[in-house]
């Protein structure tokens, strides 16, 4: 048996992705990334998606509700960067996306896009917004190339 090496140096981030809702569990996966962020002195990546899965077929056919939900979410991302900042994150930049899927969005699209080589979400969020978000954590944490924190409450 090979002998046990504890002189490992933990990985310092450089680009930090985290996907936002506006959920509890959301909020906590905010205030990991920002305390990692800090820690690292990594550039932090906020990011939330529209999911159209989660629009009534009704819904999704009126450009209107479609436009107000993207307002909200980019409204909503502008107030989480403000946070970071204030929290002493000194580069936060925001991401908003639309989609299917925010696990593979997150993971396919995003991720690479902005070089993430962290990327943090919640193990859940509230119903009828990211109400598969568990499936969605599970399917980041098998598929993503970067290492990946899953905060619970």
């Amino acid at each position: 048996m090979a002998e046990l090496q504890l002189n490992i140096e933990p990985k310092h981030f450089k680009n930090i992705l985290v996907g936002v809702d506006e959920s509890e569990q959301g909020y906590n996966a905010l205030a990991n990334a920002i305390h990692q962020a800090r820690e690292d002195d990594a550039h932090l990546i906020i990011a939330s998606v529209l999911e159209m899965g989660d629009l009534s077929a009704v819904s999704a056919l009126h450009l209107d509700v479609i436009k107000e939900k993207r307002e909200e979410i980019e409204k909503n991302l502008e107030k989480y960067r403000a946070y970071a900042e204030k929290q002493g994150v000194q580069s936060v930049d925001t991401v908003f996306d639309d989609g299917v899927k925010f696990g593979e969005i997150l993971v396919e699209d995003i991720s690479p896009r902005v070089n993430a080589d962290l990327v943090v979400v919640g193990a859940h969020s509230r119903e009828g917004f990211w109400g598969s978000i568990g499936s969605q954590a599970a399917y980041i944490a098998r598929n993503s190339k970067t290492s990946v924190l899953i905060v619970q409450n």
